[in-house]
């Protein structure tokens, strides 16, 4: 697999990797967990909600209004 970073981007890795002695790959694979982890989180997040509003379990326009204002 190959990674196309711009040239900014790989300047702040490289120096990530330096002021944290780590290597490069290390933090690239860390970055993905990190990425992978949320996305998952997030999808069950959105479906919970989905099924939550498809069985009418949602809140009033007048009291999110409420809560906001």
């Amino acid at each position: 697999m190959e990674l196309q970073l711009t040239p900014e981007t790989e300047a702040k890795l490289n120096e990530l990797a330096r002021r944290t002695h780590r290597g490069t790959d290390e933090l690239l694979q860390e970055a993905v967990d990190h990425l992978l982890t949320y996305n998952e989180w997030f999808e069950r997040k959105v479906n919970g909600s989905l099924a939550a509003a498809e069985r009418g379990e949602t809140v009033p326009d007048e009291d999110v209004r409420a809560w906001i204002g």
